[in-house]
Order: structure tokens, then sequence, then C-alpha cells
């Protein structure tokens, strides 16, 4: 009897598990962003689940603690059995709510018949039906009535078949399953993505009481998980700028002097003039502080600029 837990404990041994991921880092690009992850293998083998977005040719697997990469499989979506099974479940359930807004419709057609019908008929006064006023709007009450059910049970299947068609398009487009096999135990798996970037959002700052006022430039990231160390490069992927380790969603990456050609008075200028800046900083939204207030936001042109349009 002690050895069943021993057994129940070794089974998933003998099964393929995903990649456990123990470091992960980002670095965002102005164009994108790669990704890059340590991954655990289970006896020579792991799998990583790549985005939608990820760039074709940009996996890279490098072995770490000795050993090499043995193989590497790109599977397609459709290839993959669990996604294959997840396809064949939804298209089994559109295929249900298909046939169920058939049945609504042949429904709505003989509702809408009989309710024709009962408004087409002339009242007549018999024995068995003195009050034929009265039946007639009985029954067109009730055809209605079941027109309104069959409205309400179309919309809500065709809600439901939108929801099916959205998730089996996404199921068909999902990007590769890549699997790899390794003679060591660890490896870390890198990729490009194009869907994510960080986006430059400027600061600048004047006291208003001299000429002299501050530039910061801010990297705007589309999101922040914990756990994970995040880095910005100034420029392109193809570039290769080194990456600056940052913290949060909207970091400080640098911060220069400017110097004001107009506006050196108590009221702040409706455009501001100032000496160039540094040559390479990549154009970008900006916001105008004056004295500590927020006077609106423009557009910067970047390196070699002199000047910022509130409001334009």
């Amino acid at each position: 009897m002690r050895l069943i837990p021993l057994v129940f404990g070794l089974l998933p041994l003998f099964f393929c598990q995903p990649a456990a991921a123990a470091r992960k880092s980002v670095t965002f690009y102005l164009d994108g962003a790669r990704v890059e992850q340590d991954a655990a293998a289970v006896n020579g083998y792991l799998e990583l689940a790549l985005p939608d977005s990820v760039a074709p040719g940009s996996l890279r697997v490098k072995p770490l603690g000795g050993g090499s990469v043995l193989r590497v499989e790109l599977v397609a979506a459709e290839r993959d059995r669990r996604r294959a099974r997840e396809i064949a479940r939804l298209e089994e359930r559109k295929g249900e709510l298909q046939g169920r807004l058939q049945a609504l419709s042949a429904r709505e057609e003989i509702f809408t018949a009989a309710a024709k019908s009962q408004s087409g008929k002339a009242p007549r006064k018999t024995k068995a039906n003195p009050d034929p006023l009265g039946s007639l709007r009985e029954g067109t009450e009730f055809a209605l009535a079941q027109l309104e059910t069959v409205y309400r049970s179309r919309r809500k299947v065709r809600s439901s078949l939108d929801t099916v068609e959205h998730d089996l398009a996404l199921a068909r487009k999902g990007a590769p399953l890549a699997r790899i096999w390794i003679s060591g135990k660890r490896a870390r798996v890198s990729y490009l993505v194009s869907s994510e970037r960080w986006s430059p959002c400027y600061d600048f700052r004047w006291s208003g009481a001299d000429a002299s006022g501050e530039l910061l430039l801010h990297a705007r990231l589309p999101r922040v998980e914990k756990g994970v160390l995040y880095q910005v490069s100034s420029g392109s992927v193809a570039q290769g700028l080194a990456p600056k380790a940052v913290r949060g969603d909207f970091p400080t990456l640098s911060r220069q002097p400017l110097l004001l050609r107009n506006g050196s008075g108590a009221a702040p200028p409706a455009a501001f003039a100032f000496e160039p800046v540094e040559a390479g900083l990549p154009p970008g939204e900006a916001a105008a502080f004056w004295r500590g207030e927020y006077l609106g936001s423009g557009q910067f042109a970047g390196g070699g600029a002199s000047q910022l349009l509130i409001g334009r």
C-alpha cells in the first residue's frame, strides 16, 4: 500500500510537460520586443507555446549548464493534437448552435403565420364562440408572445455563436508550438514579438523664474508583470543598442537641461522655443509643465528640434 503514493508521484515524469520558466526578461525596442526566458527540460524535452505575434524565424534556443540543443520542431496549430481537439470541440459546438438557429427560424415562421392568420379572420359570433373578438385577441397575443420568446432565444444563440466563431478563429490562427530536445537540463529560449514596444513620452518642465528648464524622456510600456525583468533599448531591434533596466510602466530613461528662448516672464508662452536638443532622441508625445502646472500636450519632433507647440 505504501508504494501507491510513490507510483502516482512518478507518473508525471513519463509524460511531456510544458516548460517551467524560472527567469524571464523582456527588452522593448521602438519597433518590437525580445522575450527571453529560462526553461527546465523533463527527460531532455520541453515545450513552449509561442504567442500569436511571434516574428517568423526569430526563435533562438541556447543550452544552459553544458549540453547542447539536439532538435527543435515548430508544430503548426492545426497539427498540435491538443489544439486540434479544441478546434474539433468548437466546430461541434458551432454546428449545434447553427442547428438551434435553424429551428428558431422555423418557429418564427410558424408563429408569424399564426399571428397573421389571427389578425385576418373575420369575427363571427357562434354558440361555440360567443366572444369572437376576445378569442382573436387571445390567439394573436399568444402568437406574438411566442415570437418574442423566439427573438430572445435567437439573440442569445447568435451571441453564443459569435463567441464560438471568435474562439475558433483564434484557435486556427494560433502561433506554433515549439518542441525542444536538449542533452542538458535547462535552456534559454528567446524570440521577437512585433505587437509590443515602448513609446517615447517627454516632459518639458520650466520653473518660470529664468530661461532654464529640463527635458525628461519616459518610456510608456505596454504592460508589466510581476517577476519579469524589463529593459528598454533606445533604438530598433536591428540597431541592437544596449538596453537599460527599468521598473514600472512609465520609467524615466534620461534627463537633460533645456534653455528656453522665449517665455521667461511670469506667463507661459503658447509655443516654447528652446535651444536644439540632443540628436538621437526619438519623436513622441510631449507634455509641458510651467511652474509645476500642466499646460497641455503636443508632439515633439525628436533630436535636433527646437520648438514645442501645445495642443497641435
